[in-house]
């Protein structure tokens, strides 16, 4: 029989010193093994704080925070700007009045971008520097900087993020008179890495924020800047069918007809940007979808003139109520009647069906036109998508219908889907809306306004726009009130003067003093502080809305107003007392 040897254990040491070594290499590996979890920690809680904010300021205070006291006694951020020069962001220190101090210091001192040390030579070379200040006595400022607070040993890492340096970061030692090791280092190089990824999405987040900002003024100046001119256009339109009904008459409708679609331009245009911005409200009421219908078919019954074939409508014999905001839910359906008619040839078909299946009231406009490509077809909702077209791009529009139609629908707890079997084949558009089984309270709005009401003779208009204030003046002269117009706002008081009117029309746009001011100032003269204000503007957001309001007005109404809204203002301004 075979027995196997059991294994040799190795010998115990029995002498002092080999028990002293074993000691000793079990420290050292506990000493290891602690630093290695001290540096995780260290990079987790930093990774932690740094995912908290994107304000670039806040990331590199918090980047600051991360490695004083725990690594160094100092952190110095430099970072470049757009034109590739570095400038100096954070002096970083236990002590805030030392930190201002040596910021401060950096901003009038700059080392050679040539000498060791310095973050310009790191950001130069894009490779990490460490050593003792007292080893680079060459550069006189940086000598005096590092002398002034008594720093020793650092390591400056470049910040690379997206594959381009963005900057520089510096760990220093002074006060604690520690050295930095190679652990030291590697964890520095780990934070930078980090710090630079942070800092670069803070700074994306700040030029998108910025550029959004651009883009919600530059939106509301484009609706100001084309809504100015439209505004006159109309107003003139609606003179002439005033003073002769039948002079010109197709030639008005087709100007009113471009009126009204460069009216819609905008309007979807300022759309877009409230629905990107979150800042678009729904109104909810139980409201009757056939009288949506009718209303999108009035809008749209211009759109569907030069058509062979009507509009085709199949209407739900039962009830089809929905709990929603009844103008934006119009908008909805005058959008996917536009498109459609769009799309369809003038022998072509379109179809509006209105019908309740189950719990929901679903709504559908089916064409026979040009139809949609299957690639095309997930994203017909998408914002600034439109078929192909033909150079002359006779369809026009700017892709922004459908979109706003998805939204729409959406905030109202439905959903909209598009099908078609190809090009040529026409197009389908389904919305469904769950259902409301409550009913519209009664109507107890009043008719149109369209003669002068008894309280109210005098109306003063201010607009620098010479064209809309003549025009719109005539015009309520011939409903029988009394108007008077003024350009520039010093010229207001010396017009109330001459002409003591009950209400005036300000233009906020104006030159030298904007109506917002002009309005306040108004409502701080005794003489003029019962006057009734109303905003007649082509800057028509929410917030212009607000800012109206809070200035002094009573209304607000955005160009080119329709002469019934006007009057409607003016007559509700008049039965209210005086401010």
């Amino acid at each position: 029989m075979i027995f196997s040897r059991p294994p040799a254990t190795p010998p115990v040491p029995t002498d002092t010193t080999g028990r002293a070594d074993l000691l000793a290499a079990e420290r050292s590996a506990r000493d290891a093994a602690a630093r290695a979890q001290r540096r995780l920690e260290i990079l987790v809680r930093a990774g932690e704080a740094l995912s908290r904010s994107l304000d670039p300021d806040e990331t590199l205070r918090t980047i600051g925070r991360a490695i004083v006291p725990e690594i160094g006694d100092w952190c110095r951020i430099d970072l470049l700007d757009d034109d590739g020069v570095l400038q100096r962001r954070l002096a970083h220190h236990m002590n805030p009045q030392r930190a201002r101090e040596a910021l401060d210091m950096t901003l009038r001192l700059r080392a050679k971008a040539t000498t060791a040390g310095s973050m310009a030579s790191v950001v130069r070379t894009r490779e990490p520097a460490h050593g003792h200040f007292a080893e680079n006595e060459d550069d006189p400022d940086l000598h005096k900087f590092t002398r002034a607070f008594a720093m020793g040993a650092y390591c400056i890492v470049p910040l690379v993020a997206r594959g381009r340096i963005i900057g520089a970061m510096a760990v220093i030692q002074a006060e604690s008179g520690r050295d930095l090791g190679s652990g030291d280092r590697t964890l520095v190089l780990e934070l930078a890495h980090r710090a630079a990824l942070a800092l670069d999405n803070a700074q994306l987040y700040s030029a998108a924020e910025s550029a959004n900002r651009t883009k919600d003024e530059f939106l509301a100046m484009l609706g100001h800047e084309l809504r100015n001119p439209l505004a006159p256009i109309a107003t003139a339109l609606e003179l002439m069918a005033r003073r002769d009904p039948n002079a010109h008459a197709e030639e008005r409708r087709i100007i009113g007809r471009q009126v009204t679609h460069l009216s819609r331009l905008i309007d979807d245009l300022l759309d877009v940007s409230r629905i990107t911005r979150g800042k678009i409200q729904l109104l909810r009421e139980p409201v009757d979808m056939k009288a949506v219908v009718a209303n999108a078919v009035e809008v749209t019954r211009q759109v569907f003139a030069k058509h062979q074939h009507p509009l085709d409508l199949v209407l739900a014999g039962e009830p089809a109520f929905v709990l929603g905001d009844p103008v934006r839910l119009t908008q909805v359906l005058c959008n996917l009647l536009t498109n459609a008619a769009k799309f369809t040839p003038a022998e072509g078909r379109v179809t509006l069906t209105l019908a309740r299946e189950g719990s929901n009231v679903v709504l559908s406009v089916e064409d026979t036109g040009t139809g949609i490509e299957k690639e095309l077809l997930p994203h017909v909702f998408d914002l600034f998508v439109q078929g192909r077209q033909a150079i002359d791009r006779h369809v026009g529009g700017l892709g922004l219908g459908l979109a706003i139609v998805r939204t729409m629908v959406t905030m109202h707890g439905g959903e909209v889907v598009a099908t078609s079997d190809g090009p040529g084949k026409g197009a389908r558009f389904t919305v469904r809306l769950p259902a409301c089984d409550e009913t519209p309270a009664a109507d107890d709005s009043q008719p149109p306004v369209t003669a002068a009401p008894g309280p109210v003779e005098r109306i003063l208009i201010v607009d620098d726009n010479v064209d809309a204030a003549q025009t719109l003046a005539e015009l309520l002269r011939t409903l029988g009130y009394a108007a008077h117009c003024a350009h520039h706002a010093h010229d207001v008081v010396d017009a109330l003067r001459a002409f003591p009117a009950e209400v005036a029309l300000l233009d906020i746009g104006l030159p030298d003093v904007d109506g917002y001011e002009l309005a306040r100032r108004l409502r701080a003269e005794a003489p003029w502080s019962s006057l009734h204000l109303i905003a007649l503007t082509g800057y028509g957001s929410d917030s212009d809305r607000e800012r109206a309001l809070q200035a002094g007005f009573d209304e607000h109404l955005v160009k080119p107003v329709k002469l019934e809204d006007l009057l409607a203002a003016i007559t509700r301004v008049s039965s209210r007392a005086s401010p």
